[in-house]
């Protein structure tokens, strides 16, 4: 108890006595999982659900019971951690793998400790052997959890793992490795005490404190490390055993991490020993995917003369070498009364940036292809389909959030409802009381449950209603091609789809496009194909011509040649230098009271504040494509007002679509302006989504195609 206490944050010691003298009662075999998992910095409550885990397991205590006597919280890490264990393993079958893996790091990035806690019982089950089919328990953490515990950087407990597996699961290597790291260990620890004390004199004849220590590398890493280089025995190795030199940490007068003396220690070590200058590895620079930071490297004659080999040091500061043990969970801030620190909320949503992009030591499986990981201001993990919006993340809150929403933050900024969610990102959702969802929302979102909930929403309103709002939503989008509206039969819809409907089943088709069964944009391309009504003419792509790579073009001509003002060639140009325009970008020009047109890129804040009718349309020459491109005009009717070509054109660029040119013209009489585009795009479904996307902007009146001429 009294090093759990010491270990432990807002400890209840009667708590903790009741779990242990239980535990104890039934010879629970994750007691001795305790001197494990301490070292992790646990809260109360895994210690307490470590304890009370297997008995839950074997029936001994029910979950009213632990949910009584020790909290919901505990009853809920022990059942994640037991749902876990219970995951299907086949050994030679990869999808089972990859289910376990997905499911153990959602698992993860929702609650760490859950994933802690089965880490160390499997460990504790390894070495005391207590296991019925100890081979496949055995491949099973080779597979699955030495994996895990590397990319959360506990080699503490990996190597353990890994050696506990390998024991098992290839007894002749591991019995032939150990015996010969037996006869070699002696050597290697006089090497390793005369290699210390020649470090310490060397340093403290420069007045530099340090902590110096040695070890020796675990008998899977030997293996694995001999099978690399196709060696049979550890003799042949030279880097059997490492040194590490471990300084203090600095911070400045910011609190921000300062690294400069270790780099310093680093030129002094390699000024008295000659470096293997192939064998330094920077792992502060370029740290591993784990957050692994420290300086790699091999010397010469730093060794005994007598048993003369390179030998790697390593560099750190106690900081990294914490995190070098314990990774992750070495600076694991849990929350407290539901509210997370702000600094804790940074570390947590730089975890599970990195948590989708796990490649090392899983075999070059793809974990998370299909899935993102966004947090609450609250610090609780959202999972998400890849390119979900901020609706799609309101509507896994809360149906009345997502009902309701009316503005997203991401990372403290205001971003467009349709904006693509980054793994890592803080997303907080601005709500109104008498907000109500929108039809377009249908086409924004990307998840199942937030299209079925806003389908919901409008299947709930009467018949009537549907109706009328489907009329209207169907006229908006005739009205945008320039089609007549409605009659009041809805005769346009009598031959949809080549049957011959009655009055009854064209409202039918309106009702299911107000309540959101039908999107309106699709009914009206079967009756008026986008090929015949909004494209002015089609490019098809030249043969055998090729797209210029960036860099060769960048040889050979001046990029400025390249740039087309309204489609003329050879008009001066100037590229701004606040945003650099490349070739290939979208950009747009912006006629200056000087001689030339000043380039943008046409994401360039600078936009923004530039005079609204000074616009004009510029784009690099055309490269041919493998697919045939569709110029399409379209209309806007805006109050124009600062920032908002920034806005039209970001919207158009999102979507990858090129502006040919632009036309904008002063209605005088009503101070409003119409602004005409020309965009190439290579597939008309964009045309509905650039189009929803422009109605929804501040200014903008009216969204519809433009005649040819």
């Amino acid at each position: 108890m009294k090093k759990v206490s010491k270990q432990t944050k807002l400890f209840d010691s009667e708590r903790f006595n009741s779990a242990l003298a239980l535990a104890k009662e039934h010879n629970s075999c994750c007691i001795n999982a305790l001197d494990i998992l301490m070292p992790l910095n646990p809260d109360e409550d895994t210690v307490v659900a470590l304890l009370v885990k297997d008995l839950f397991y074997r029936e001994i205590l029910t979950a009213k019971q632990v949910e009584e006597l020790f909290g919901k919280s505990v009853l809920e890490l022990i059942n994640a951690a037991i749902k876990i264990e219970k995951l299907s393993y086949g050994e030679n079958d990869r999808t089972s793998k990859l289910e376990i893996l997905r499911k153990m790091f959602l698992t993860m990035a929702k609650d760490l400790r859950v994933v802690l806690m089965s880490l160390v019982c499997r460990l504790e089950k390894l070495r005391s052997a207590r296991l019925p089919d100890a081979v496949l328990f055995a491949k099973e953490t080779l597979d699955l959890y030495v994996p895990i515990a590397d990319r959360l950087g506990i080699y503490s407990i990996k190597t353990e793992l890994e050696d506990l597996s390998f024991k098992y699961t290839n007894p002749v290597e591991y019995k032939n490795i150990s015996e010969k790291l037996k006869k070699l260990k002696k050597s290697c620890e006089i090497s390793i005490a005369w290699i210390k004390k020649s470090l310490t004199d060397f340093f403290a004849n420069r007045g530099i404190v340090v902590d110096i220590s040695g070890r020796i590398k675990g008998v899977y890493s030997i293996y694995k490390k001999l099978k690399k280089k196709g060696l049979t025995s550890p003799e042949d190795l030279y880097d059997i055993f490492a040194i590490r030199i471990v300084l203090p940490s600095k911070r400045d007068g910011s609190g921000n991490h300062q690294v400069d003396h270790l780099y310093s220690v680093l030129g002094l070590v390699h000024s008295e020993w000659k470096p293997v200058t192939r064998r330094f590895k920077d792992y502060i620079a370029v740290p591993k995917s784990n957050g692994y930071k420290s300086l790699h490297t091999v010397v010469l004659g730093l060794a005994p003369k007598d048993m003369d080999q390179p030998v790697e040091v390593q560099i750190r500061d106690e900081e990294m070498h914490i995190d070098g043990e314990f990774g992750v969970a070495a600076h694991w801030v849990y929350k407290e009364k539901g509210v997370v620190a702000l600094s804790a909320l940074k570390a947590h949503a730089d975890w599970v940036k990195g948590i989708s992009d796990i490649r090392e030591g899983i075999n070059d499986l793809d974990v998370f292809k299909d899935k993102i990981f966004v947090l609450t201001p609250r610090g609780e993990v959202r999972d998400l389909p890849v390119g979900s919006t901020p609706l799609d993340f309101a509507y896994s809150v809360h149906t009345d959030i997502g009902n309701r929403c009316v503005m997203a933050k991401v990372d403290s900024r205001i971003v467009p409802l349709d904006y693509e969610l980054k793994n890592g990102e803080v997303v907080e959702i601005i709500t109104r009381s008498d907000a109500m969802p929108k039809l377009q929302w249908l086409s924004v979102v990307k998840s199942s449950f937030a299209r079925n909930r806003i389908k919901a929403y409008f299947s709930s309103l009467n018949r009537d209603n549907n109706i009328k709002l489907g009329r209207d939503i169907l006229n908006n989008n005739l009205e945008r091609i320039g089609k007549p509206l409605l009659d009041q039969t809805y005769t346009i819809l009598k031959k949809y789809l080549g049957k011959n409907l009655n009055l009854g089943q064209r409202e039918t088709i309106l009702e299911e496009i107000g309540k959101g069964g039908k999107i309106a944009h699709d009914v009206v391309k079967k009756i008026y194909p986008y090929e015949e009504t909004v494209v002015h003419s089609v490019i098809m792509p030249a043969k055998g011509s090729k797209k210029p790579k960036s860099g060769d073009l960048a040889k050979s001509v001046v990029i400025e040649k390249q740039v087309l003002i309204g489609g003329e060639a050879g008009l001066p140009v100037k590229l701004a230098a606040c945003c650099s325009p490349k070739f290939g970008d979208n950009i747009i020009g912006y006629v200056t009271r000087g001689t030339c047109v000043t380039v943008h890129k046409m994401g360039c804040k600078m936009i923004g504040a530039l005079n609204y009718d000074r616009f004009v349309s510029a784009h690099f020459k055309s490269f041919s494509d493998e697919v045939p491109k569709y110029l399409v005009g379209i209309k806007l009717v805006v109050v124009p007002r600062v920032g908002l070509m920034n806005e039209v054109t970001e919207r158009i660029a999102r979507q990858k679509v090129r502006i040919k040119d632009i036309q904008l013209r002063e209605l005088k009489e009503s101070g409003l302006y119409e602004d005409y585009f020309l965009l190439e795009m290579d597939d008309l479904d964009k045309f509905d989504v650039i189009m929803d996307g422009l109605e929804n902007i501040d200014g903008v009146m009216k969204v519809a195609r433009a005649e040819k001429a």
